[in-house]
């Protein structure tokens, strides 16, 4: 009775292990600070854009994984070079006179994962003088602002397949799992 109690609480903890490490094993980095922030309203114009993400990003040679856009309402994109990618963070520079309004950023990475992951969010300009720029200052270093931003596009959770994985891994468990305790049951029966 004492191995039979052994063997499932050993089968118990390798479930939970196996359920442990799914949803990590799937999970994409995600867009923790953004500057400017999501909703934030400025008053000035911003030089660039700076994302920085949960985990360092994969950088291809390329650069074929990583875009951003900074879009107005009238559909004109504002982006004046590559982004650049540097460990969890990507920044890309902005042309100058952007005009007061509402402007649309949309970003593409590569997750530590390997797996593409996108999204976007919106923030605003009402400056006095809307071609005015952004003056460095101490505050306004190349700190991203603190507030987490994004929408997560639901296509890119999908377009990989990797939104499964949770279920497969779990699946899996469960039938090591039920493989044991078949075994265990098998066993005591052949002794009795």
């Amino acid at each position: 009775m004492f191995r039979i109690r052994t063997v499932l609480a050993g089968a118990a903890v390798a479930a939970a292990a196996v359920l442990a490490f799914a949803a990590p094993a799937s999970a994409h980095d995600e867009l923790v600070q953004s500057s400017p922030a999501a909703d934030e309203q400025l008053t000035v114009a911003p030089e660039q854009v700076v994302l920085t993400f949960s985990n360092d990003l994969l950088s291809l040679e390329d650069n074929s994984g990583t875009a951003m856009t900074v879009v107005d309402s009238s559909g004109e994109d504002w982006v004046a070079g590559e982004p650049v990618v540097q460990a969890d963070t990507v920044t890309v520079p902005l042309e100058e006179g952007m005009p007061n309004g509402d402007y649309t950023v949309t970003w593409k990475v590569v997750s530590s994962d390997g797996h593409p992951t996108d999204g976007q969010y919106a923030f605003s300009l009402a400056a006095e003088d809307a071609e005015a720029t952004a003056e460095p200052t101490e505050e306004a270093s190349d700190e991203p602002s603190e507030q987490p931003t994004a929408e997560q596009s639901p296509a890119s959770a999908s377009d990989d397949g990797s939104a499964l994985a949770p279920v497969l891994w779990g699946i899996g468990g469960l039938i090591v799992v039920a493989a044991i305790v078949t075994a265990v049951v098998l066993a005591r029966r052949r002794r009795a």
